[in-house]
């Protein structure tokens, strides 16, 4: 659960993080915010490049739920979070879900998924390889209420399915970031738009690097 005190040490953790690494912080806009990556589902791959960066189109097209970071900022992640939606690229309205709702995910794609639950996400940041293996599982969380006819699935958006990566990781928007997720086989079969989202949250710092 999140506290004004854990936040509090957040920022400053984020700003100690970007002046080490020669940028300076004192005109900097500096507030919680977030990433949000999306990608959608397929059964010919076994690896997604999640995008993170606004003029990224190695997936197409920027989807409208996504929140991208821009070439000037510098986000310090702080939690990342693996969830599966249903979705075209233009709903609005898609939802979330944090394990293999058996209700919504139909066939059996809702087994398949765990393709993609024994897989991991790795990070490259101008080549250096900064987070060679984070477990997807860790994100798995199956509420003690589940949807059915008349209930919805029991989720707290604010800390279920997030895994803190604390000291925290720097995406800078000057940066070439690689970000993936790589599981062992492509899922056998997938519901029909369905896709992965990846939500990182922390601190946003604006304006603050090379690019203007």
């Amino acid at each position: 659960m999140a506290t004004a005190m854990g936040t509090r040490m957040q920022f400053e953790n984020a700003k100690t993080l970007v002046r080490s690494l020669g940028y300076s912080v004192d005109h900097a806009k500096i507030t919680q915010s977030y990433i949000r990556s999306e990608v959608a589902l397929s059964t010919a791959s076994a690896n997604y490049h999640i995008p993170v960066l606004v003029n990224d189109t190695q997936n197409g097209a920027v989807r409208v739920n996504e929140r991208r970071l821009n070439l000037q900022d510098i986000f310090v992640a702080s939690e990342w979070a693996v969830y599966f939606g249903i979705g075209t690229a233009a709903d609005t309205k898609a939802k979330l879900y944090s394990y293999p709702n058996v209700t919504d995910f139909t066939g059996t794609s809702d087994d398949d998924l765990w393709s993609l639950y024994n897989g991991y996400l790795n990070l490259a940041i101008n080549n250096d390889l900064i987070v060679p293996y984070f477990d997807v599982f860790r994100s798995y969380y199956v509420p003690q209420t589940q949807e059915t006819a008349t209930l919805v699935d029991q989720l707290d958006a604010s800390c279920n399915g997030f895994s803190p990566i604390e000291p925290g990781i720097v995406m800078n928007g000057a940066a070439n970031i690689n970000f993936q997720l790589t599981c062992g086989v492509a899922p056998a079969t997938i519901t029909t738009n369905s896709f992965i989202c990846v939500i990182q949250r922390g601190i946003l710092l604006q304006n603050v690097t090379t690019v203007k």
